[in-house]
Protein backbone atom coordinates (compact mmCIF):
# COMPACT_ATOMS: atom_id res chain seq x y z
CA UNK A 1 0.00 0.00 0.00
CA UNK A 2 2.88 2.67 0.66
CA UNK A 3 4.33 1.90 -2.93
CA UNK A 4 0.47 3.04 -4.50
CA UNK A 5 0.68 5.81 -1.84
CA UNK A 6 4.19 7.24 -2.71
CA UNK A 7 3.02 6.70 -6.99
CA UNK A 8 -0.05 9.16 -6.06
CA UNK A 9 1.79 11.63 -4.39
CA UNK A 10 4.77 11.43 -7.03
CA UNK A 11 2.01 11.87 -9.63
CA UNK A 12 -0.06 14.50 -7.83
CA UNK A 13 3.92 16.63 -7.30
CA UNK A 14 4.61 16.16 -11.04
CA UNK A 15 1.50 18.37 -12.16
CA UNK A 16 0.51 20.74 -9.37
CA UNK A 17 3.89 22.10 -8.56
CA UNK A 18 4.86 23.40 -11.90
CA UNK A 19 2.15 25.74 -12.27
CA UNK A 20 2.29 26.48 -8.29
CA UNK A 21 5.82 27.56 -8.83
CA UNK A 22 5.93 29.29 -11.79
CA UNK A 23 2.96 31.44 -10.60
CA UNK A 24 4.59 31.84 -6.91
CA UNK A 25 5.84 35.62 -5.83
CA UNK A 26 8.14 34.01 -3.45
CA UNK A 27 10.15 32.58 -6.42
CA UNK A 28 10.78 35.79 -8.01
CA UNK A 29 11.54 37.48 -4.81
CA UNK A 30 14.04 34.63 -3.58
CA UNK A 31 15.29 33.27 -7.27
CA UNK A 32 17.44 30.69 -4.34
CA UNK A 33 14.36 28.90 -2.66
CA UNK A 34 13.16 29.00 -5.90
CA UNK A 35 15.95 26.93 -7.01
CA UNK A 36 15.81 24.83 -4.24
CA UNK A 37 12.01 23.96 -4.78
CA UNK A 38 12.38 22.69 -7.87
CA UNK A 39 15.15 20.59 -6.94
CA UNK A 40 13.31 19.47 -3.79
CA UNK A 41 10.53 18.51 -5.89
CA UNK A 42 12.74 16.85 -9.02
CA UNK A 43 14.20 14.68 -5.92
CA UNK A 44 11.30 13.92 -4.19
CA UNK A 45 9.16 12.79 -7.58
CA UNK A 46 12.25 10.51 -7.84
CA UNK A 47 12.60 9.11 -4.75
CA UNK A 48 8.89 8.03 -4.70
CA UNK A 49 9.22 6.07 -7.56
CA UNK A 50 12.27 4.63 -6.13
CA UNK A 51 11.10 3.73 -2.87
CA UNK A 52 7.63 2.89 -4.03
CA UNK A 53 9.35 -0.02 -5.72
CA UNK A 54 11.53 -1.11 -3.28
CA UNK A 55 8.50 -1.10 -1.25
CA UNK A 56 7.01 -4.08 -3.84
CA UNK A 57 10.02 -6.13 -3.44
CA UNK A 58 11.43 -5.53 0.36
CA UNK A 59 9.34 -7.62 3.09
CA UNK A 60 6.77 -5.34 4.47
CA UNK A 61 4.51 -6.56 7.33
CA UNK A 62 1.66 -8.66 6.25
CA UNK A 63 -1.87 -7.72 7.15
CA UNK A 64 -5.84 -8.15 5.42
CA UNK A 65 -6.21 -4.45 4.24
CA UNK A 66 -8.97 -4.62 2.18
CA UNK A 67 -7.12 -2.07 -0.40
CA UNK A 68 -4.69 -4.35 -0.85
CA UNK A 69 -6.88 -7.32 -2.52
CA UNK A 70 -6.12 -6.10 -6.12
CA UNK A 71 -2.44 -5.69 -5.03
CA UNK A 72 -2.43 -9.42 -3.71
CA UNK A 73 -3.83 -10.88 -7.03
CA UNK A 74 -1.02 -9.61 -8.63
CA UNK A 75 1.94 -10.48 -6.37
CA UNK A 76 0.10 -14.29 -6.21
CA UNK A 77 -0.03 -13.86 -10.24
CA UNK A 78 3.75 -12.77 -10.14
CA UNK A 79 4.41 -16.01 -7.99
CA UNK A 80 3.05 -18.15 -10.23
CA UNK A 81 -0.70 -18.69 -8.31
CA UNK A 82 -2.60 -18.14 -12.13
CA UNK A 83 0.40 -20.44 -13.98
CA UNK A 84 2.14 -18.96 -17.11
CA UNK A 85 0.09 -15.92 -18.15
CA UNK A 86 0.80 -14.68 -14.55
CA UNK A 87 4.81 -14.79 -14.38
CA UNK A 88 4.78 -13.46 -18.06
CA UNK A 89 3.04 -10.34 -16.53
CA UNK A 90 5.36 -10.16 -14.24
CA UNK A 91 8.28 -10.83 -16.65
CA UNK A 92 7.05 -7.86 -18.41
CA UNK A 93 7.02 -5.51 -15.42
CA UNK A 94 10.27 -6.35 -14.43
CA UNK A 95 11.56 -5.56 -17.97
CA UNK A 96 9.82 -2.26 -18.36
CA UNK A 97 11.53 -1.15 -15.13
CA UNK A 98 15.11 -2.66 -16.29
CA UNK A 99 14.35 -0.64 -18.95
CA UNK A 100 13.88 2.58 -17.80
CA UNK A 101 16.51 2.07 -15.24
CA UNK A 102 19.01 1.38 -18.71
CA UNK A 103 17.77 3.76 -20.59
CA UNK A 104 18.69 6.70 -17.66
CA UNK A 105 22.24 5.12 -17.44
CA UNK A 106 23.12 5.23 -21.39
CA UNK A 107 21.37 8.64 -21.52
CA UNK A 108 23.55 9.62 -18.81
CA UNK A 109 27.01 8.31 -19.98
CA UNK A 110 26.12 9.79 -23.59
CA UNK A 111 25.19 12.81 -22.18
CA UNK A 112 28.01 12.96 -19.77
CA UNK A 113 30.60 11.76 -22.29
CA UNK A 114 29.35 14.26 -25.13
CA UNK A 115 29.32 17.14 -22.48
CA UNK A 116 33.10 16.36 -21.33
CA UNK A 117 34.27 15.96 -24.52
CA UNK A 118 32.51 19.66 -25.54
CA UNK A 119 34.37 21.19 -22.77
CA UNK A 120 37.29 19.75 -23.47
CA UNK A 121 37.65 20.88 -27.01
CA UNK A 122 36.65 25.00 -25.98
CA UNK A 123 38.68 24.52 -22.79
CA UNK A 124 42.07 23.92 -25.36
CA UNK A 125 40.66 26.73 -27.50
CA UNK A 126 40.89 29.27 -24.96
CA UNK A 127 44.18 27.91 -24.08
CA UNK A 128 45.53 28.89 -27.89
CA UNK A 129 42.97 31.44 -28.70
CA UNK A 130 42.57 33.04 -25.33
CA UNK A 131 44.53 35.03 -22.77
CA UNK A 132 44.36 35.39 -19.34
CA UNK A 133 43.68 39.03 -17.50
CA UNK A 134 45.07 38.94 -14.18
CA UNK A 135 43.40 42.64 -13.85
CA UNK A 136 40.06 41.19 -14.78
CA UNK A 137 40.32 37.23 -13.05
CA UNK A 138 39.27 35.95 -16.60
CA UNK A 139 40.23 34.82 -19.78
CA UNK A 140 39.97 37.30 -22.52
CA UNK A 141 39.22 35.72 -25.93
CA UNK A 142 39.66 38.22 -29.37
CA UNK A 143 36.22 39.10 -30.73
CA UNK A 144 34.14 42.32 -31.39
CA UNK A 145 31.07 41.35 -30.36
CA UNK A 146 30.58 41.90 -26.35
CA UNK A 147 29.92 38.57 -24.52
CA UNK A 148 30.79 36.77 -21.37
CA UNK A 149 30.46 33.32 -20.06
CA UNK A 150 31.40 30.85 -17.84
CA UNK A 151 32.62 27.33 -18.95
CA UNK A 152 31.62 24.68 -16.62
CA UNK A 153 33.95 21.84 -14.84
CA UNK A 154 36.58 21.67 -12.53
CA UNK A 155 38.22 25.04 -13.04
CA UNK A 156 35.19 27.03 -13.92
CA UNK A 157 36.67 29.76 -16.46
CA UNK A 158 34.94 33.08 -16.75
CA UNK A 159 35.34 34.33 -20.02
CA UNK A 160 34.90 37.78 -21.87
CA UNK A 161 35.58 38.73 -25.17
CA UNK A 162 37.55 41.79 -26.09
CA UNK A 163 34.36 43.06 -27.24
CA UNK A 164 32.82 43.86 -23.94
CA UNK A 165 35.95 45.12 -22.65
CA UNK A 166 35.82 47.82 -25.64
CA UNK A 167 32.01 48.27 -24.90
CA UNK A 168 31.66 48.17 -21.36
CA UNK A 169 32.20 50.88 -19.19
CA UNK A 170 34.46 49.29 -15.94
CA UNK A 171 31.64 49.48 -13.40
CA UNK A 172 29.38 47.57 -16.24
CA UNK A 173 32.30 45.08 -16.94
CA UNK A 174 32.69 44.30 -13.20
CA UNK A 175 29.00 43.72 -12.60
CA UNK A 176 29.02 41.19 -15.57
CA UNK A 177 31.94 39.51 -14.37
CA UNK A 178 30.61 39.42 -10.82
CA UNK A 179 27.45 37.71 -12.14
CA UNK A 180 29.30 35.25 -14.40
CA UNK A 181 31.48 34.29 -11.23
CA UNK A 182 28.21 33.84 -8.93
CA UNK A 183 27.30 31.07 -11.78
CA UNK A 184 30.40 29.37 -11.17
CA UNK A 185 30.34 30.16 -7.29
CA UNK A 186 26.54 28.72 -7.56
CA UNK A 187 27.46 25.23 -9.47
CA UNK A 188 24.92 26.49 -11.51
CA UNK A 189 25.87 24.22 -14.49
CA UNK A 190 25.88 21.36 -12.52
CA UNK A 191 22.01 22.33 -11.38
CA UNK A 192 21.05 22.92 -14.93
CA UNK A 193 23.26 19.51 -16.14
CA UNK A 194 21.03 17.92 -13.72
CA UNK A 195 17.96 18.45 -15.00
CA UNK A 196 18.42 18.07 -18.76
CA UNK A 197 19.36 14.74 -17.93
CA UNK A 198 16.17 14.12 -16.93
CA UNK A 199 14.42 15.67 -19.43
CA UNK A 200 16.44 13.83 -22.41
CA UNK A 201 16.07 10.57 -20.45
CA UNK A 202 12.55 10.91 -20.40
CA UNK A 203 11.21 13.90 -23.46
CA UNK A 204 7.36 13.16 -22.12
CA UNK A 205 7.57 13.89 -18.61
CA UNK A 206 6.54 17.44 -18.33
CA UNK A 207 7.96 18.20 -15.41
CA UNK A 208 11.32 17.50 -16.26
CA UNK A 209 10.71 20.20 -19.22
CA UNK A 210 9.19 22.58 -16.62
CA UNK A 211 11.87 22.34 -14.54
CA UNK A 212 14.94 23.13 -16.88
CA UNK A 213 13.14 25.78 -18.13
CA UNK A 214 12.10 27.70 -15.13
CA UNK A 215 15.46 26.71 -13.40
CA UNK A 216 17.37 28.17 -16.38
CA UNK A 217 15.59 31.47 -15.62
CA UNK A 218 16.40 31.12 -12.05
CA UNK A 219 19.83 30.82 -12.11
CA UNK A 220 20.03 34.12 -13.77
CA UNK A 221 18.44 36.00 -11.75
CA UNK A 222 20.23 34.37 -8.80
CA UNK A 223 23.55 35.57 -10.64
CA UNK A 224 22.37 38.80 -11.05
CA UNK A 225 21.19 39.01 -7.30
CA UNK A 226 24.88 38.02 -6.29
CA UNK A 227 26.41 40.77 -8.61
CA UNK A 228 24.05 43.07 -7.23
CA UNK A 229 25.37 42.63 -3.81
CA UNK A 230 28.80 44.41 -4.53
CA UNK A 231 27.99 46.18 -7.72
CA UNK A 232 25.04 48.60 -9.22
CA UNK A 233 21.85 47.37 -10.36
CA UNK A 234 22.11 50.07 -13.27
CA UNK A 235 25.62 48.85 -14.26
CA UNK A 236 24.81 44.95 -14.99
CA UNK A 237 21.64 46.33 -16.24
CA UNK A 238 23.36 48.87 -19.09
CA UNK A 239 25.88 45.81 -19.78
CA UNK A 240 22.92 43.40 -20.52
CA UNK A 241 21.45 46.25 -22.95
CA UNK A 242 24.39 46.73 -24.63
CA UNK A 243 25.58 42.92 -25.25
CA UNK A 244 22.10 42.04 -26.49
CA UNK A 245 21.85 44.89 -28.55
CA UNK A 246 24.98 43.75 -29.96
CA UNK A 247 23.83 40.46 -30.23
CA UNK A 248 20.85 41.64 -32.34
CA UNK A 249 22.55 43.63 -34.61
CA UNK A 250 25.28 40.70 -36.02
CA UNK A 251 24.30 37.76 -37.71
CA UNK A 252 25.10 33.94 -37.13
CA UNK A 253 28.86 34.25 -38.74
CA UNK A 254 30.16 36.70 -36.65
CA UNK A 255 29.08 35.19 -33.36
CA UNK A 256 31.66 34.40 -30.96
CA UNK A 257 33.14 31.29 -29.84
CA UNK A 258 30.50 30.94 -26.85
CA UNK A 259 30.73 27.33 -25.01
CA UNK A 260 27.43 25.43 -26.03
CA UNK A 261 25.34 25.29 -22.93
CA UNK A 262 27.46 27.98 -21.01
CA UNK A 263 25.87 30.48 -18.90
CA UNK A 264 26.42 33.96 -20.36
CA UNK A 265 25.51 37.16 -19.22
CA UNK A 266 23.32 37.86 -21.52
CA UNK A 267 20.99 34.32 -20.89
CA UNK A 268 17.87 33.83 -18.79
CA UNK A 269 14.49 35.94 -19.72
CA UNK A 270 16.19 39.84 -20.53
CA UNK A 271 13.36 41.78 -19.86
CA UNK A 272 12.32 40.19 -16.75
CA UNK A 273 15.71 40.63 -15.37
CA UNK A 274 16.00 44.23 -16.60
CA UNK A 275 12.58 44.77 -14.69
CA UNK A 276 14.23 42.95 -11.66
CA UNK A 277 17.61 44.76 -11.92
CA UNK A 278 15.80 48.36 -12.14
CA UNK A 279 12.99 47.70 -9.40
CA UNK A 280 14.53 45.61 -7.24
CA UNK A 281 11.28 43.35 -5.35
CA UNK A 282 11.00 43.59 -1.79
CA UNK A 283 12.92 40.54 -0.05
CA UNK A 284 11.40 38.03 1.96
CA UNK A 285 10.99 38.22 5.44
CA UNK A 286 13.40 35.97 8.03
CA UNK A 287 10.62 34.12 9.39
CA UNK A 288 8.78 33.58 5.66
CA UNK A 289 12.03 32.75 4.60
CA UNK A 290 12.35 29.84 7.35
CA UNK A 291 9.18 29.29 6.67
CA UNK A 292 9.73 28.04 2.91
CA UNK A 293 12.65 26.47 3.84
CA UNK A 294 11.19 23.87 6.04
CA UNK A 295 8.28 23.42 3.40
CA UNK A 296 11.21 22.79 0.88
CA UNK A 297 13.05 20.40 2.72
CA UNK A 298 9.88 18.51 3.74
CA UNK A 299 8.37 17.93 0.44
CA UNK A 300 12.43 16.53 -0.50
CA UNK A 301 12.01 14.10 2.41
CA UNK A 302 8.82 12.89 2.23
CA UNK A 303 9.12 10.10 0.66
CA UNK A 304 12.20 8.68 2.06
CA UNK A 305 11.03 9.18 5.37
CA UNK A 306 7.12 7.20 4.46
CA UNK A 307 9.69 4.49 3.29
CA UNK A 308 10.89 4.12 6.66
CA UNK A 309 8.22 4.52 8.52
CA UNK A 310 6.45 1.78 6.91
CA UNK A 311 9.26 -0.53 8.53
CA UNK A 312 7.71 0.82 11.87
CA UNK A 313 4.22 1.04 11.17
CA UNK A 314 2.31 -2.22 9.92
CA UNK A 315 -0.71 0.00 8.68
CA UNK A 316 1.90 1.67 6.17
CA UNK A 317 3.36 -1.44 4.57
CA UNK A 318 0.17 -3.38 4.53
CA UNK A 319 0.75 -4.70 1.14
CA UNK A 320 2.33 -8.64 0.70
CA UNK A 321 6.10 -8.43 -1.32
CA UNK A 322 6.27 -8.90 -4.57
CA UNK A 323 9.05 -11.31 -3.64
CA UNK A 324 8.67 -13.91 -0.53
Amino acid sequence: MIGMHLLAFAAALSVMVPPALTRAGWVYRSPRLGIAAWYATLVAVLSAVVVAVLSWVAPWQGADAAACEMWRWCVLAAQGGYGLAGRMVAAAVAAVGAAMAARVAVTAARVVRAASARRDRHVRMLTLAGRVSPELDATVVDHPRPAAYVVGGPTRRVVVTSGAVDALTGSELAAVLAHERAHAAGRHDLLLDGVRLLEKAFPRVTLFAAARSELCRLVELRADEVATAGHASISLARAIVTMATAASATDGASRPPVFAGALSATGGHAIERLNRLLTPPMPLRPAHRVFIGVGVATVALVPVALGLAAQFLPVLGACPPLMS
